[in-house]
């Protein structure tokens, strides 16, 4: 994945994320072997903590419901509370920075193609 966001309601197997240059991966880990299926060269794994996470995760799975009628994405939805903590937030750790950096400059008062070209300028320039 280079970018998106993708909600995985299912297991997941060995080097989960390889490749994975953009983009976050919500993942349900109900047995608790993400971890150590995970490729950790390039990405982190955390727990969904975040408001703006918790609302996209939220959303992303609606919107599923919605198109495919999905008996596990209604399951999860009726009882989110008790699924939440256990969904991992699989990011890259380049993706992380890039959108540090933007939000940083958007604060600033920069407009969001400016702000992501002096993110990219900040990441792989060194600029701080």
């Amino acid at each position: 994945m280079t970018g998106g966001c993708v909600v995985i309601l299912g297991s997941t197997g060995k080097n989960f994320a390889a490749g994975m240059s953009g983009g976050i991966a919500y993942v349900l880990d109900e047995e608790n072997r993400l971890y150590k299926n995970l490729n950790k060269q390039l990405v982190s794994m955390e727990f969904v903590t975040d408001r703006c996470d918790i609302e996209r995760l939220r959303g992303v799975i609606e919107e599923h419901v919605k198109y495919t009628g999905s008996a596990r994405g209604k399951q999860v939805l009726e009882n989110f509370d008790r699924y939440l903590p256990l969904f991992k937030k699989v990011i890259p750790e380049d993706y992380r920075r890039m959108m540090e950096k933007i939000a940083e400059f958007e604060a600033k008062g920069m407009d969001r193609e400016t702000a992501g070209i002096r993110a990219f300028e900040a990441v792989t320039g060194g600029e701080n």
